[in-house]
């Protein structure tokens, strides 16, 4: 009889290992199969790592309100840098390209946004008081990367540029630059192209380390600054070297 229930032990705690969740690393893999259809383990893990990473994102960024409607993300940028490295800005538009009057910032640190929340609620830019708190919307960034709202955007993510550039309608008005030195920003590139015309935009291609690729592309108001600057930048000097200004084959840029 011993040698039975000895037996019968060892089979129910068999039976209650086997019936028992499966953990990795914290994660309860049955209850996220239950929640979230049937995956692997691996696949819970990588979505709890992707869902880490958005939370500390999101927590280096800060919404900015009651913006005036002449502020551009340049502004922005520079007025938020007192509370530390700004890597990107975006002054929110609508459809018709016109501000909404706020807009988002990202710090390098966690610190740095909460101390821009702390010093820079309440200040003026540009004459008016704004607000700055934290970034509540989990997804902003990433809408904006998309196109979804629109924006107007500064920062490093493909490239070093400002303005915003203007898709469909904008054949025949942008440039290719090239032979840049690597000490050229879209700002230097912006304001040596003026002299052809309104400039709306300007991007210093980038590489994934964030140097300089050594050209750009820059977008004028009219084809006709576009021809201008073809006709009477090219050859100019920029910082040292001697550029070439063509016009940007790969955005329709030709006048075919």
């Amino acid at each position: 009889m011993a040698e039975e229930g000895k037996k019968a032990e060892e089979k129910a705690a068999s039976n209650a290992a086997a019936a028992s969740p499966v953990k990795k690393e914290g994660v309860d893999i049955a209850a996220a199969a239950a929640a979230g259809g049937a995956g692997t383990e691996d696949d819970v893990e990588a979505k709890s790592t992707t869902s880490g990473e958005d939370a500390v994102t999101q927590n280096k960024r800060v919404y900015v309100g009651n913006l005036s409607w002449s502020v551009t993300w340049r502004d922005l940028k520079d007025h938020l840098s007192a509370a530390g490295e700004v890597l990107r800005a975006d002054v929110l538009t609508g459809y018709d390209g016109r501000s909404k009057g706020c807009g988002i910032c990202e710090f390098a640190t966690i610190e740095e946004a909460t101390a821009a929340v702390e010093t820079l609620n309440n200040t003026d830019l540009m004459g008016r008081q704004i607000f700055v708190r934290e970034d509540r919307e989990a997804k902003t960034a990433a809408k904006k990367e998309v196109g979804v709202g629109g924006g107007e955007r500064g920062g490093d993510r493909g490239g070093d540029r400002g303005g915003e550039r203007g898709g469909v309608g904008g054949e025949g008005k942008s440039i290719y630059v090239g032979n840049l030195s690597y000490e050229v920003a879209w700002q230097d590139l912006k304001d040596h192209m003026r002299e052809s015309g309104d400039v709306v935009y300007a991007e210093v291609m980038t590489m994934h380390d964030g140097r300089s690729k050594g050209c750009g592309i820059v977008e004028f108001a009219t084809a006709e600054g576009a021809k201008e600057a073809i006709a009477t930048m090219n050859d100019t000097d920029l910082k040292g070297r001697t550029i070439f200004v063509r016009e940007d084959r790969e955005q329709g840029g030709s006048w075919r």
